[in-house]
């Protein structure tokens, strides 16, 4: 086969992929999905329904029912009872992340529009205006801003702290600090599954807040943990620690912050504390088989000018020029869920 004769086949399925998710996001934004699942119609139906352009709209419910968003039961348009919890809206439609990040990604992709210029200002061109959560002054965070970002890392991060828990025993503890650590999600699950250990967690005012709200309403473990607000790098670190986590939140910050933050962990440990690092990492090397990771560090384009995930080595680096006297990589017995592969968990000893 010619390089021509492999090549083309490959660019062609690249630039498809953008019109599937355009049309996937178009048609939810227009509520497409909702229209279907309340009265199923026949194609021509749900036209007059809808009262838009001929032509546009068929071009768009035939795409939907190409790519599999939408199905012909007969004559009538249905939505597939899998994808019906995640594009019908229903007044009591519980969160769900896929359904949060249908909304995300098209504020992402439209900051992503001139990816070039992205590139060459390193993200400073960016138009991304969702989830504002990087201040300077951490009390500025707005409570609605925290609220739907604290509900998306809350549902994912749960089985990531189950996950954990197989992977690093926190029975050898008696005092976990857990750095950026939101509402107490994390800090909350380590807690309650470790028999004697108490906790506090430590994130922006508006975060932290809900985390106390949270806490009592489970007075079982609330007794255990204390909600710190306050900012990572600045704010006095309680005293009597021997572990702390920092978990799905070193990658939002350059070397020149996660390395003076590390360096002052290791101080605030006593010899033979640990710091335990929980993070999607890339290969050493660029491989096809972590391509979800290198797709997902292209958003962090738009997102901000410092986010990227880092190499196990990098961490390693990292932790080692911050003091600490050994540092030990871990493979996790399992992915938390099936789009998140590629998370380790490092343990750096004091």
């Amino acid at each position: 086969m010619t390089v021509s004769a492999r090549g083309e086949p490959l660019l062609l399925e690249l630039l498809d992929g953008f019109l599937q998710t355009k049309v996937l996001i178009t048609a939810y934004q227009l509520d497409l999905f909702t229209m279907v699942a309340r009265a199923p119609r026949s194609p021509a139906e749900l036209r007059a329904a809808l009262g838009w352009p001929e032509r546009s709209t068929t071009i768009l419910v035939d795409a939907c029912v190409a790519l599999g968003l939408l199905e012909l039961e007969g004559e009538a348009l249905r939505v597939p009872d899998e994808l019906a919890p995640f594009l019908v809206r229903t007044p009591d439609r519980p969160f769900r992340t896929t359904t949060y990040l249908l909304d995300y990604y098209a504020e992402v992709y439209r900051a992503l529009d001139d990816m070039a210029e992205l590139v060459r200002s390193d993200g400073a061109s960016s138009s991304f205006g969702l989830r504002d959560y990087f201040k300077d002054d951490v009390a500025q965070v707005e409570a609605e801003v925290a609220r739907e970002y604290s509900r998306y890392m809350d549902q994912t991060i749960a089985p990531i702290a189950k996950v954990v828990l197989e992977t690093y025993d926190f029975g050898q503890h008696r005092s976990l600090l857990d750095l950026c650590g939101g509402t107490g999600t994390f800090c909350a699950a380590i807690v309650e599954a470790t028999p004697g250990l108490r906790g506090a967690f430590l994130d922006v005012p508006a975060c932290v807040e809900l985390g106390r709200q949270q806490l009592a309403q489970r007075p079982a473990v609330a007794g255990r943990i204390t909600p710190i607000a306050g900012d990572a790098f600045t704010t006095p670190l309680p005293e009597g620690l021997d572990v702390v986590t920092i978990c799905r939140a070193a990658m939002d910050w350059g070397d020149e912050r996660i390395e003076p933050l590390y360096r002052r962990v290791r101080q605030a440990l006593p010899p033979g504390g640990r710091l335990v690092v929980v993070e999607r990492m890339l290969p050493d090397r660029p491989c096809p088989e972590a391509r979800s990771l290198y797709l997902r560090s292209v958003y962090f384009l738009a997102k901000s000018r410092s986010t990227r995930y880092r190499t196990p080595a990098g961490h390693v680096a990292l932790l080692q020029r911050a003091g600490f006297s050994s540092v030990e990589v871990r493979e996790p017995p399992r992915a938390p869920y099936a789009v998140f592969q590629s998370m380790k968990v490092v343990v750096a000893r004091a």
